[in-house]
């Protein structure tokens, strides 16, 4: 084989580690969808996640995406679509495997998850009020919450937020919020459900891509305190979910040392072997079956004379075929 050949083999197996990977870009002009970038999209906390954690969209019912197999934590916000029997299973042996729900809502369906897998608490379907805001009163501010969700944070900003109820919080609203009674109430609360724990936060808004900014440093606390491992982002429970690809980003590669040596290595090998011949020598022939032809004959066939008359057959057609050389 013409040395020119390997070198071209082993350019072509090093270029292949060199070709751009081409990644279609998907958007989606869903609210509160990681694949929304405008302003009321979840592309920035994707983000935020997807530099601490694997980050995956979840865009099939539970029972058909098998959420009960996963591990790691499933975030769902703001669902506009019930939640089914057989997928509250498929939630209730994700928990059982130790991990984490967060479910971020306000008026939307997440409660009847709550009530399938039996918990007593839930969000409220009223805007709860406070004191304490910026801006006006639809944008209350947070400053109680647990230590590990307070670092770096100097308030938490919240927009139309609802309450949960019937729950202890780790994030409170202050003594002189009202929603219907004046009080303290539970913006996020933790609940332990048998190995695992449910998580929820009654403000989706505060975590869009217009709140970001100013909530950034509680929201990387959040993906700490959550835990580790994957983070499935539920997109299935959106009734106008529609994504749509918007172009093709290409990823361009380093060239890895050690795989373009261990491709010329190859290479170098594979030239040894069938140069050398060695490729030839080891050749194993397979024995062929050889057929009986005298396995099925009937019992009063002698098989011996049989035998006899079919060598004496062959011997024949040797003379013959011997015979026509000469004369030719």
């Amino acid at each position: 084989m013409n040395p020119l050949a390997y070198m071209i083999l082993a350019a072509l197996g090093i270029s292949m580690l060199l070709f751009p990977i081409a990644v279609p870009v998907f958007k989606s002009s869903s609210d509160l969808s990681i694949f929304n970038t405008n302003w009321n999209g979840l592309s920035e906390f994707a983000k935020l996640a997807a530099e601490k954690r694997e980050i995956r969209p979840v865009i099939h019912p539970y029972s058909i995406a098998r959420i009960g197999d996963l591990s790691g934590v499933l975030l769902i916000f703001a669902p506009d679509i019930e939640f089914s029997q057989a997928e509250a299973e498929e939630v209730k042996r994700f928990l059982e495997r130790g991990n984490t729900v967060f479910i971020a809502d306000d008026f939307g369906k997440a409660n009847s998850l709550l009530e399938k897998l039996g918990i007593r608490a839930k969000f409220s379907d009223r805007e709860v009020k406070d004191i304490f805001y910026s801006k006006n009163e639809n944008f209350p501010t947070i400053i109680k919450m647990s230590p590990e969700l307070f670092r770096n944070v100097s308030a938490l900003k919240l927009n139309v937020p609802s309450a949960i109820i019937a729950a202890e919080g780790e994030v409170l609203t202050s003594k002189a919020a009202y929603i219907g009674k004046m009080g303290e109430f539970a913006i996020m609360a933790e609940i332990n459900y048998s190995k695992g724990r449910i998580v929820l936060f009654s403000d989706p808004s505060a975590f869009i891509n217009e709140m970001i900014k100013e909530n950034r440093e509680f929201c990387m606390n959040l993906i700490d305190y959550l835990g580790s491992g994957t983070f499935y982002f539920d997109e299935a429970h959106r009734s106008d979910f529609n994504p749509y690809a918007t172009g093709t980003v290409y990823i361009h590669r380093d060239l890895d040392r050690n795989l373009a040596f261990q491709i010329v290595l190859s290479v170098a090998i594979l030239a040894i072997f069938i140069e050398s011949g060695l490729l030839k020598k080891l050749r194993i022939r397979l024995p062929g079956k050889r057929e009986d032809i005298f396995e099925n004959l009937p019992e009063w066939v002698d098989r011996k004379k049989l035998e006899t008359m079919i060598e004496q057959m062959k011997a024949g057609s040797k003379l013959r075929n011997r015979l026509r050389k000469e004369i030719r």
